[in-house]
């Protein structure tokens, strides 16, 4: 069975050609071999950093210093915004003004509704931007997770209470993202899949 690196089935960006040279690991052939390096990067990047208040987590550069944090040991590109075109996100050239009013937005939205459904605003809107070539939803879930600390909330469980399968997992989460894309102003899906 073939298992392509850069495979953008079932959700995954596609990686351009630009972006695959940026891989430090040379021993990374597979799209397994990928998410392992990815995987043990993330866990060392969320152990590096520690409750950051609400001031850090709603400030773009630290957005992108979360990315870097991430996948810098996997990706020469990490913490750098995408310099194309997806067949998700919004266009290229608007991700950095896009990412600085959703920041100063969800510092309004903590303010006057710090609930749960100003995380999943957050999160929705970070992963509809789609700022970096890739690890965009595990990036806007790291720093729904961040804010959700900052604002003394629960954290979101992502679905793990209910779902056991990853597939199963993947897909409701996929389906909530389109329900809030559908209907912005309902995040109803999102937030019960978040603290499911």
């Amino acid at each position: 069975m073939s298992d392509p690196l850069f495979d953008n089935s079932d959700g995954n960006t596609p990686i351009d050609e630009d972006e695959a040279r940026g891989l430090r690991l040379s021993w990374v052939r597979t799209r397994g071999d990928l998410n392992d390096a990815e995987a043990a990067n993330i866990l060392k990047g969320r152990r590096a950093i520690r409750s950051p208040p609400l001031t850090v987590v709603t400030d773009d550069l630290w957005l992108r210093r979360l990315h870097k944090l991430m996948f810098g040991d996997v990706w020469s590109w990490a913490g750098t915004y995408r310099l194309t075109d997806r067949n998700i996100g919004i266009d290229w050239t608007a991700i950095s003004a896009a990412v600085r009013g959703l920041v100063e937005n969800c510092q309004t939205w903590a303010t006057f509704d710090n609930t749960e459904m100003s995380v999943a605003r957050f999160h929705h809107r970070l992963v509809t931007i789609h700022p970096f070539p890739n690890g965009n939803g595990r990036h806007a879930r790291a720093a729904a997770d961040y804010l959700c600390g900052a604002l003394a909330l629960p954290p979101p469980t992502w679905g793990a209470n209910t779902f056991d399968d990853t597939t199963k997992l993947r897909a409701a989460y996929l389906r909530a993202l389109r329900a809030a894309d559908r209907d912005p102003g309902d995040l109803d899906q999102l937030v019960n899949f978040m603290w499911s």
